[in-house]
């Protein structure tokens, strides 16, 4: 009871689900199609995605689409696994898609040296190996299978961190371009953000589509008065010079 308890999703719109998973919600895209599912969580999150997805009268079988908000491991420590299980092609935002196929070096997500040097020798165990991305989306692009559903480039927690983007149910998934906490909407965290100004930009530049929810990736969804409680953080943020 106690395990069906925790892993029931949470369904807050129609064909918008969100998972339990380790160390992050995945948010599953529901239609007659199939399922799009929007991150991983950490490593060992497979079986609590499978279970949320039984849930919802899916299976993993029918996972068309992995789509990667960023590359930090609570959001991919259990891509790879997700793939083999779904051998569902993969989409993320162009920029991040070399740090996920490991074009790149993946970075410290932490950016306070006196906090990053701990965590260094636990990246290994945190990301999973590289995998390839199949679809490298540009700002604007629609989500292959789901023409519907807008990818939105919002860089500053990582250099290609995507939000998505649902116009006809005036729905907003970001990720961890926003947080949500005890009822206040505030920037991402600068201690795991790679760029506070692109941040700030990304948080104006949301502000202008036509949205009345929000879906975070670590805190409850933000359903009334979305766009209006959006601007008043960009009211209350301190621009930078340049903005």
């Amino acid at each position: 009871m106690l395990l069906e308890t925790l892993t029931r999703p949470l369904e807050h719109a129609p064909g918008l689900y969100q998972l339990r998973a380790l160390g992050a919600k995945v948010t599953a895209l529901v239609d007659h199609q199939g399922v799009v599912l929007v991150d991983t969580g950490w490593r060992g999150s497979l079986p609590l995605i499978a279970r949320g997805l039984e849930h919802i009268g899916a299976s993993i079988d029918r996972v068309r689409l992995i789509v990667i908000t960023h590359h930090h491991p609570d959001h991919t420590g259990d891509l790879p696994a997700v793939v083999r299980a779904t051998r569902a092609p993969l989409a993320a935002h162009r920029a991040e898609a070399p740090f996920i196929t490991g074009a790149l070096p993946l970075p410290n997500p932490v950016r306070w040296p006196a906090l990053s040097w701990p965590v260094r020798p636990l990246l290994p165990l945190l990301y999973g190996p590289p995998v390839p991305v199949d679809y490298p989306l540009d700002d604007g692009a629609a989500l292959p299978f789901r023409p519907d559903v807008r990818a939105v480039h919002t860089p500053g927690h990582t250099p290609g961190s995507l939000s998505l983007y649902i116009q006809s149910t005036g729905s907003l998934i970001v990720g961890d371009a926003l947080q949500y906490r005890f009822g206040w909407l505030r920037p991402p965290a600068a201690v795991i953000s790679w760029d506070r100004r692109r941040a700030l930009l990304s948080i104006r530049k949301l502000a202008s589509l036509d949205f009345d929810t929000i879906w975070f990736s670590h805190f409850p969804p933000l359903k009334r008065n979305a766009r209006s409680t959006l601007r008043s953080l960009i009211a209350r943020t301190t621009p930078h010079p340049a903005l």
